[in-house]
């Protein structure tokens, strides 16, 4: 048996806060990609998704995870988004997750092959996230 993830409310109204920095780290990332700069690229990627994710989260529930995993957020993300296409997306964001403690803790830089491979997993989820907030907002 698992445990109810553990939130935090937000009034629904701040959604936007979370969705402008998703887009911004977003539109980093990509710039860091052109430049070559895949550190920088990786983490502002992660930082999308991390975003984006709250975003949703927000927007639908007035919610946060306040769980230390970022996993779990993912989790409550399927929680309140009952979509077809939400277990999919979230497949996206879990591998750039999965990621997250290779990039920041670690003491290997990330590669031209590595970089590409996470921006493909953010633009898919946080492209699916605008679509999803741009429909109703």
């Amino acid at each position: 048996m698992t445990g109810k993830i553990s939130r935090k409310t937000r009034d629904k109204s701040t959604y936007s806060l979370y969705f402008k920095k998703a887009n911004q780290y977003y539109e980093v990332m990509n710039l860091c990609l052109k430049e070559e700069k895949y550190d920088s690229a990786a983490l502002n990627g992660i930082h999308a998704v991390i975003s984006g994710i709250d975003a949703l989260l927000v927007f639908k529930g007035g919610v946060v995870s306040s769980s230390l995993r970022h996993e779990d957020a993912v989790k409550l993300l399927k929680e309140i988004w009952i979509r077809r296409d939400t277990g999919e997306y979230s497949e996206h964001a879990l591998k750039v997750l999965k990621m997250k403690s290779i990039f920041e803790y670690t003491d290997m830089n990330v590669n031209r092959e590595q970089a590409e491979r996470l921006a493909k997993h953010v633009s898919r989820f946080v492209e699916w996230a605008k679509g999803l907030i741009e429909a109703v907002d």
